[in-house]
């Protein structure tokens, strides 16, 4: 449902009067639940998230069925978010998508859901666990809602993730090259080519995939990989290496 609530005079009406009693206890369970929700987000407001937390909780217990618990639930997910519990934000945001499907907050807790596994994804040589599962929910986020204010920052996160994981292939190509393992490199580099072409680890990985070759006396299938290193990538810091190494290949025919 659309956030509107200050159309509830009473709701208003009762915080003013809950405000401006200094010093007095707040009578939470004389509160409705709209009235409950302003208190709740005045907190959020405030930067009082672990508080905040607490009281959207209550709401969405208390007060189930009730119109301003689909809210709620969306500012129980921010509340974690802003906190920095990515994790338990990623839940919570689930559920606004999973429970109230026709909440106004359904797009952005999509989309917000993929940011919390972005946060919560690793540096490329540890686990990617969380990568994978943002790319998943920001690339489902993009077909669901195409035409999304959150779409251009979801791609950006997205291009961002991938080349995180192509860089993990190439760390692990370069490991079994340094090691004299050609074969295990060019799988490595392989993989990288084929599913993140369009990063910039890419032009490293062909480069080193065609040296590799090189170096097993694969020739033809070397000069193939140099040569399309030389088309594609013209300013390549490789190029001259890629160069040189066309000409000791054609030099052996």
């Amino acid at each position: 449902m659309d956030y509107k609530f200050f159309r509830f005079g009473l709701a208003i009406t009762l915080l003013a009067i809950i405000f401006s009693s200094c010093g007095k206890k707040i009578q939470k369970e004389a509160l409705s639940a709209e009235a409950y929700f302003e208190y709740a987000k005045s907190l959020f407001d405030r930067k009082k998230y672990v508080d905040a937390i607490t009281e959207f909780t209550v709401i969405t217990l208390k007060f189930s069925g009730n119109p301003v618990v689909d809210d709620a639930q969306f500012f129980l997910a921010e509340s974690h978010f802003l906190n920095d519990e990515y994790l338990i934000a990623g839940a919570e945001y689930q559920k606004v998508i999973n429970d109230y499907p026709e909440s106004a907050f359904v797009e952005e807790a999509f989309y917000k859901m993929g940011l919390s596994y972005y946060n919560l994804s690793q540096r490329s040589e540890l686990d990617q666990e969380y990568t994978l599962k943002a790319i998943r929910q920001f690339q489902n986020f993009i077909e669901a809602y195409p035409e999304s204010q959150f779409r251009e920052k979801a791609e950006q996160r997205l291009y961002e993730l991938r080349t995180k994981l192509a860089r993990k292939q190439l760390m692990g190509g370069d490991v079994y090259r340094k090691m004299g393992i050609y074969d295990s490199a060019i799988i490595y580099y392989s993989i990288l080519l084929d599913k993140y072409y369009d990063t910039p680890l890419a032009e490293p990985g062909l480069y080193w995939k065609a040296e590799c070759l090189f170096k097993l006396k694969e020739y033809e299938e070397a000069l193939t990989n140099f040569t399309a290193l030389v088309e594609k990538y013209p300013k390549s810091r490789y190029h001259r290496a890629a160069r040189g190494r066309i000409s000791e290949i054609q030099d052996k025919k």
